[in-house]
């Protein structure tokens, strides 16, 4: 994840903070439960890019052979691959 657990926590506190001195903003749930909440959201979103990095690694370990023989360019491959699928699945990263 490209922020820490840590920077995460702060951001769920102050999202919930800055929603909370908006007029007509109600909440249901106390104040830890909203921040627990925003933390997992912010969480899952941030491990997607994650996750897809995994999967095209994998799935670029059946050209391992020719990107090795210098046949294609392993970081270009990546990256087309990677915008196709965030193209495909409408990814927002």
């Amino acid at each position: 994840m490209k922020l820490s657990a840590e920077k995460v926590e702060q951001l769920a506190a102050r999202i919930v903070d800055e929603l909370a001195e908006i007029d007509g903003v109600l909440f249901e749930g106390n104040d830890i439960q909203l921040r627990l909440a925003a933390k997992e959201i912010m969480t899952d979103e941030l491990l997607v890019e994650e996750k897809l990095d995994a999967e095209i690694h994998k799935m670029l370990q059946a050209y391992k052979y020719e990107i090795t023989m210098n046949r294609m360019n392993y970081d270009e491959l990546f990256r087309k691959t990677k915008q196709r699928l965030v193209t495909e699945r409408k990814l927002v990263l």
